[in-house]
């Protein structure tokens, strides 16, 4: 049968555990979340809006475990939807799950931050020990956002300068410097680099392949 929204949600732990749970007698609540936005002011003009990012959605959601008319123990599904705070072990973070029903948030994955246990609570003795029929809550969620590595790229290679030395050529520099004598010349705007005064600055471009005595690439080569 499909979901009566009007009544009932229906949490669909990762772990597959489905549990049906009543609507409460409240409504559920956003308490923070969605975009964060700055106000920067700008001298005899309109401050200007700038976004700074996007925060998970927490909500509160009043519900009620019911056996009652049933005549059906609720204690498990009360055990089962507390286990959803605790780790599953060591360096393993607690479940994850769906909440389906009329919410003002749909969709989406949720952690439970907090369960909060109401006072609306039926007992039925059971062999000289008392089980719930019926249980009142809050389920305090936190939408889920999985981690992420942060990676950092590297700056691209940059040109430096190199003092030309005695005896030295633009082919014999571009040799030593694994890169092409074609983009020696073009990084210092040289047609004929034949003649080289020593102690003449130029600028040496990144490594792009290594090449002896040819103004190109070696073919199936790429340097470091």
């Amino acid at each position: 049968m499909p979901l009566d929204a009007s009544k009932y949600y229906l949490l669909r732990a990762s772990n597959g555990w489905d549990i049906m749970v009543r609507r409460g007698l409240g409504a559920p609540t956003i308490i923070s979340g969605g975009a964060r936005w700055d106000l920067v002011e700008r001298p005899r003009r309109k401050s200007m809006v700038v976004w700074k990012g996007e925060d998970p959605w927490r909500m509160n959601v009043p519900v009620i475990f019911d056996g009652w008319i049933d005549d059906k123990n609720v204690e498990y599904d009360i055990r089962r939807t507390a286990q959803l705070l605790q780790s599953r072990g060591d360096r393993v973070p607690p479940y994850t799950f769906r909440l389906d029903g009329a919410l003002p948030v749909s969709g989406g994955v949720w952690v439970m931050e907090n369960i909060e246990w109401g006072d609306n609570v039926y007992w039925r003795p059971n062999r000289g020990s008392g089980v719930r029929m019926r249980q009142d809550a809050t389920l305090q969620c936190l939408e889920y956002e999985a981690e992420t590595v942060l990676t950092i790229n590297k700056p691209p290679p940059m040109s430096i300068q190199y003092r030309v030395q005695a005896g030295e050529t633009l082919q014999s520099i571009a040799a030593k410097r694994h890169i092409t004598l074609q983009a020696l010349k073009d990084a210092n705007n040289i047609r004929d680099g034949k003649k080289l005064k020593p102690g003449t600055l130029i600028m040496i471009p990144p490594s792009v392949g290594a090449v002896t005595g040819s103004s190109q690439p070696s073919k199936g080569h790429i340097g470091a």
